[in-house]
């Protein structure tokens, strides 16, 4: 059973885990372990977005001290999480029904036109699960650095559980602020990711099914055992409230 607790904890005042800013040179240099997506995640951005303006084609291999170019990229908006209130649930099977007629339904809209061979079907392969059972202790605001997702209290020794079914884009500790954490792509649209993990126990690029095990639960500081939860729909982040099952 999940509850949700509105209580806040003084112990995320600091290095919570966030967007981090563009640096000012608008150039990420590739560090060690780092992947294009976990890049894009980091900063906030579509990873198709960036790849295009970097002229990197898929599988996206990049390489330690590669310049990646931030300035250019153009951040993707969708009409589904522009037009819902946060009352309304974003349910990902029935996204062809909430797009607006002005757009094809499989067509994000961006100020660029994506290829045609980026242009996929929003729809999930699998509905959303929740990655472990227990209590919401954070909750999600998109306000300045604040939470990008929400933090999950659940039993010590815990599994954490992938969300929906994906392959793993990003396995490691290289994100300030996210400790030992694993993200997963979903399709082209959303990917969602697992922070804070005493132990990860998946590898990059497997392929891995909702409900299957991605790592052993962690925290930081004080806060054990703690999940923290996000998704990210065209590599902004949204309310994963608003996509995981009541």
């Amino acid at each position: 059973m999940l509850h949700y607790s509105a209580k806040s904890n003084r112990t995320y005042a600091s290095n919570n885990a966030s967007v981090s800013s563009i640096p000012a040179s608008g150039i990420h240099r590739v560090q060690s372990g780092e992947t294009l997506f976990s890049i894009a995640f980091r900063y906030g951005l579509d990873y198709r977005e960036l790849a295009k303006s970097n002229r990197i084609d898929a599988p996206y291999i990049i390489y330690p001290k590669q310049k990646i170019r931030l300035n250019n990229v153009v951040k993707a908006t969708s009409n589904v999480a522009e037009n819902s209130s946060p009352s309304t649930p974003l349910i990902v099977k029935n996204t062809k029904a909430t797009t607006t007629k002005t757009v094809a339904p499989t067509v994000k809209k961006t100020t660029s036109v994506l290829p045609k061979s980026d242009v996929k079907d929003e729809k999930m392969s699998s509905e959303w699960h929740w990655p472990v059972d227990g209590e919401v202790k954070r909750g999600f605001s998109n306000a300045g650095v604040s939470s990008k997702g929400i933090d999950i209290k659940a039993g010590q020794g815990a599994l954490v559980k992938a969300a929906a079914d994906g392959t793993v884009v990003y396995a490691g500790s290289g994100l300030i602020g996210y400790g030992n954490l694993v993200i997963v792509k979903h399709n082209d649209v959303y990917l969602s990711a697992y922070a804070y993990n005493e132990r990860i126990l998946v590898k990059e690029k497997q392929n891995v099914r909702a409900g299957d095990s991605l790592a052993v639960i962690g925290g930081k500081g004080d806060d054990r055992p703690l999940l923290h939860f996000e998704v990210r729909r065209d590599g902004q982040p949204i309310d994963p409230l608003d996509v995981l099952p009541k």
